[in-house]
């Protein structure tokens, strides 16, 4: 566990309360309760637990269905039996899949059973498992892809990295590697998917973990499922924490910290570069670097898919001089049962922070409605189209009215169909949280 200032991610970086139990901001007094033995960072806990419930149990319906369907085809009279038998392969594992998943997230869930449906279209299931390759590639195969990243970033360090924290660290072998190998006085360690960090999580205690391994394009019959015992001798050492975090809204203080490393991070956050960088000159003591590599595969608009020159000049832009950087073709999933691989051209750079950032182009503001349960929820054409999608949706928004909150609808829902009332309402803060955009 590492020991340097952590604080509250709502109130800039103020301390936590770290003898309350759960630990507990001084300032605005929210508590941040641990997911299991990973210090759960997020601005909103109670949200971010309640849309991963949502996304669980969105997950697990969505596999069942799957599941039925399969069988169904296992089952017909003009499979063959070579046929047959992968499904019947595939289905298997399916069931292994879901029950391994269900028993990692019981840090998360604690025991609290999702009472709403998943909103139509809300995608659940593919946020749930969106990672899940990093997983195999971390822990089972991938070894030399780990290694040439961490050689990348090796050959940009010129000063001892002091305190270090990683973004998007996925799986974390890479952040694991880099602290064992170059020596920061202590490594945070975050991401915002539980999946991974649950996963890297137990191997660090030493524990197996059962995941099948559906590889892309399979060679053969025996390579539609790889089943894979994931262990690890690889310890961080001291000073290295997980965290459940988000780094663009991290829980460190300013000036906190004498390294960033962003590996495959700023295009993947899906947030405008500029708000990435100044989010990192933030927690940058002065005289700081950032280190970061990765592609550059935007999925935005046109003006904000930037080139590796526009990433260059927004750095020298955001308070930092470059220092250093580079360009290298790594190989990237290349796992020996698929049929699919591909070689990723990644971009370095290492950068010194020598001033403050200016504030960065707005981001989409949650929903004041949804971050205050007592506000009302606006009732607007696409709110009401959206509820014809399904007999659940339309009996929620049936309840809205232009003045009521999320606090009276989950009121309103205990007294009309009996649900307990405080359960409901964070499920009811995921189920609109998730809706598709431009719903809401």
């Amino acid at each position: 566990m590492t020991t340097g200032p952590v604080g509250c991610p709502r109130c800039d970086g103020r301390p936590l309360d770290l003898a309350a139990e759960p630990p507990r901001c001084s300032a605005c007094g929210t508590a941040y309760p641990p997911v299991g033995d990973l210090p759960c960072l997020m601005p909103d806990p109670r949200l971010w637990r309640a849309v991963w419930i949502h996304r669980l149990a969105d997950f697990t319906a969505e596999t069942e269905r799957s599941l039925q369907q399969w069988r169904a085809e296992a089952a017909g009279a003009e499979a063959l039996p070579r046929t047959r038998a992968r499904v019947e392969a595939v289905v298997a594992a399916c069931e292994q899949q879901r029950l391994e998943v269900q028993r990692l997230f019981q840090d998360v869930t604690g025991g609290e059973r999702q009472l709403l449906p998943a909103a139509p279209g809300a995608g659940g299931a593919d946020e749930l498992l969106r990672f899940g390759e990093n997983v195999f590639r971390d822990w089972a195969w991938g070894q030399a892809e780990v290694d040439a990243t961490r050689a990348v970033v090796q050959r940009m360090v010129r000063q001892p990295l002091g305190r270090l924290a990683a973004y998007g660290v996925g799986a974390g072998r890479l952040a694991v590697d880099v602290h064992r190998a170059l020596g920061p006085t202590e490594t945070w360690a975050i991401d915002l998917n539980p999946f991974p960090l649950l996963v890297a999580a137990r191997l660090m205690r030493g524990e197996t973990v059962v995941l099948p391994e559906f590889p892309v394009a399979p060679h053969s019959q025996q390579g539609v499922v790889v089943q894979h015992q994931l262990r690890s001798d690889v310890r961080p050492g001291p000073g290295f924490t997980f965290a459940v975090a988000d780094a663009l809204a991290p829980p460190f203080p300013p000036e906190s910290f004498d390294t960033v490393l962003t590996p495959w991070f700023i295009d993947a956050n899906e947030r405008d570069f500029r708000e990435t960088a100044a989010a990192v000159n933030r927690v940058l003591r002065t005289g700081g670097t950032w280190l970061n590599v990765g592609p550059l595969r935007f999925k935005q608009s046109l003006g904000t898919t930037y080139t590796i020159e526009e990433i260059w000049d927004l750095t020298a832009a955001s308070g930092f001089e470059l220092v250093s950087r580079s360009r290298d073709d790594v190989p990237y999933f290349d796992s020996p049962a698929s049929g699919s691989r591909r070689i990723e051209t990644v971009f370095s750079f290492a950068a010194r922070k020598i001033a403050p950032a200016a504030a960065p182009p707005p981001a989409a503001a949650e929903l004041p409605w949804i971050a205050d349960p007592s506000r009302p929820i606006p009732l607007t054409d696409p709110l009401i189209a959206f509820g014809r999608q399904s007999v659940f949706a339309g009996s929620v928004i049936s309840l809205l009215d232009g003045q009521r909150s999320l606090n009276d609808v989950a009121a309103e829902m205990g007294r009309l169909w009996g649900f307990d009332t405080p359960r409901i309402g964070d499920q009811l803060r995921a189920f609109f949280a998730t809706l598709p955009p431009g719903v809401v």
